[in-house]
């Protein structure tokens, strides 16, 4: 009798240990975005009339993760309110979050009025630039496929570009200062359209 019980909790802890083995097999990793709201706080970003730019890139972040269709994707913001984060922070910030990918949302200025469109900034002196560049890619076609013009893939090397120890793609989806752009940019219908824009260019 001793023997069948023994025998019995063994067939027990084998069953249980598949099972979790099992899960652990199937489960996919998660992976962790950085949503990264331009400037904030004392810094404005790009103004024009009423409308700043700080104020449209947070709506559109919160959009973009209330949105989120994948179970495999975690957003995290680099600010959740209206605080300012001085550039030299914000790769810091990044580097401590370890992030698999970080994406830099803002609206873009120009002197001319005429200028508009979409531009993707990634920096070559990342380590991690061809990844970004890949993904900026498929941004910047997604996004312009509601209307903007696609500028492309433009390398810069600012400070959260070049430092931030992950792929970074800044995303300057239209120009404040033309007035196509900003009407569509101001529009708050259309956020969920530029939300699901960019979160389709996320699937595995």
């Amino acid at each position: 009798m001793k023997k069948i019980i023994q025998l019995f909790c063994i067939l027990i802890a084998t069953n249980i240990f598949a099972q979790t083995n099992l899960v652990s097999t199937n489960s996919t990793p998660k992976r962790t975005i950085v949503l990264d709201a331009g400037h904030g706080g004392a810094d404005t970003g790009v103004k024009k009339d009423e409308f700043q730019e700080k104020d449209i890139v947070l709506k559109i972040v919160n959009t973009i993760k209330e949105r989120n269709p994948y179970s495999d994707i975690n957003f995290v913001f680099l600010r959740t309110g209206d605080e300012q984060i001085v550039n030299a922070n914000r790769a810091k910030l990044i580097n401590e979050l370890k992030p698999d990918l970080v994406l830099s949302i803002h609206a873009n200025y120009n002197i001319k009025d005429t200028k508009k469109g979409t531009e993707i900034h990634v920096s070559p002196m990342n380590p991690y630039f061809e990844q970004a560049k890949a993904i900026g890619e498929k941004m910047s076609k997604n996004i312009s496929s509601l209307g903007f013009e696609n500028l492309g893939i433009i390398e810069t090397n600012s400070k959260v570009l070049r430092d931030s120890q992950a792929p970074v793609v800044m995303i300057e989806i239209g120009y404040l200062t033309n007035d196509d752009d900003r009407k569509y940019l101001t529009d708050e219908k259309n956020y969920d359209k530029i939300a699901d824009k960019i979160l389709q260019s996320l699937a595995p």
